[in-house]
């Protein structure tokens, strides 16, 4: 940020007025990030919390659901299906599959709307545009969001991270080593695309589709065929999945290193060493990319060059992935600290306000 101010004669001195540079995230320019709320939870977590619609939500042992106000830290509702993955959201559902069925409650409520018998699922299931796809052990099921009734089911191969709705088309990443892209309305199979190793979830920008997988490579795939553009080469093991803004896509390897590559021909932009392993992959924004890890800050990176710009702050060390959200404009990340003292608790912060962003993000 460059400073500016004028002197002439007797006249009073100017205020200092900033003149951003293009590309700073605007929300920090504002003062250093605070603690919004703290809140004591009765169990460790089971799953990362979410964020979704102004509230939180947190699993924790033995697979209990509260939902939280996001504004405030208000406990709004307790539900007691017995989760067995992490939860899924839509506008007016939170989805919970445990109890060999998925179970759908009131977002506002938290009252018990539908479920489905399923069988125990083998990754978590997914929410979007109407629809729930749930993973039963080698099959793939897909229920109308507003009452659970199925819709189309198949026999598929094992999964164990959650499919990708995107348009008209549902991604799958198998542990066969196949990315798969089946038809959202039918379950007919558009696509397959052998990798070099285990997939983990999809990302899908635009005609790409970009995934990491265990054969320590980063993928992007022409969405309308599966044909693979580039792999990029990590030398580590991709952590969970990537995110994206206009320009780049963002992923994170079990290297302690953050990269970023162009979206289109994956030339690397930049490489950012973080002091920690990444609980998650990273996300971003309002032009920032966040990464968190098991320590009391996130790093904030500046999505256009890597520099790190700045910190959200927990008290304690994080014990599991934080979701990353907005209030009141300015980004905000809730997450739990804990540990042998069993003192658990969920944390809201985030920076006091926001300033328009500069650089505009795909949400993740």
């Amino acid at each position: 940020m460059i400073l500016v101010a004028a002197l002439q004669g007797q006249q009073p001195v100017l205020p200092l007025m900033p003149v951003v540079e293009p590309g700073v995230p605007a929300f920090l320019l504002q003062p250093a990030a605070v603690t919004r709320w703290t809140r004591a939870i009765k169990a460790a977590p089971m799953f990362p919390p979410v964020i979704a619609a102004n509230r939180v939500y947190v699993t924790t042992l033995p697979g209990l659901l509260t939902a939280y106000d996001l504004s405030g830290g208000d406990e709004l509702w307790a539900a007691d299906p017995i989760a067995d993955q992490q939860i899924a959201v839509d506008d007016n559902h939170v989805y919970v599959a445990g109890g060999e069925a998925i179970h759908a409650l009131s977002a506002q409520t938290g009252a018990a709307a539908w479920h489905t018998p399923t069988g125990t699922l083998t990754a978590p299931p997914v929410a979007k545009d109407g629809w729930v796809i749930v993973t039963p052990s080698r099959r793939t099921l897909a229920l109308r969001a507003a009452d659970g009734t199925a819709v189309w089911s198949r026999d598929n191969a094992l999964q164990r991270d959650r499919v990708t709705i995107a348009g008209d088309l549902l991604i799958v990443p198998l542990r066969t080593g196949i990315v798969q892209a089946l038809d959202l309305k039918t379950g007919e199979t558009r696509w397959e695309t052998p990798v070099g190793g285990f997939p983990a979830e999809a990302l899908v920008v635009g005609d790409r589709v970009y995934v990491g997988t265990t054969d320590k490579k980063f993928y992007c795939l022409k969405l309308a065929s599966g044909t693979i553009d580039w792999p990029w080469k990590v030398g580590a093991e991709i952590r969970g999945s990537a995110t994206a803004d206009l320009e780049r896509v963002y992923f994170a390897g079990l290297d302690n290193v953050v990269r970023a590559v162009d979206r289109i021909h994956g030339a690397q932009r930049w490489q950012r060493g973080v002091p920690f392993r990444p609980l998650m992959g990273p996300r971003i924004a309002a032009g920032a990319v966040l990464v968190a890890g098991p320590v009391p800050d996130l790093r904030i990176l500046n999505a256009r060059t890597g520099v790190e710009s700045g910190k959200l702050s927990f008290p304690d060390p994080l014990v599991i992935a934080p979701a990353i959200g907005e209030i009141d404009g300015a980004v905000a990340a809730a997450g739990i600290t804990g540990g042998l003292n069993e003192s658990w608790k969920l944390i809201l912060v985030s920076h006091r306000s926001a300033l328009p962003a500069f650089t505009a993000s795909i949400p993740r």
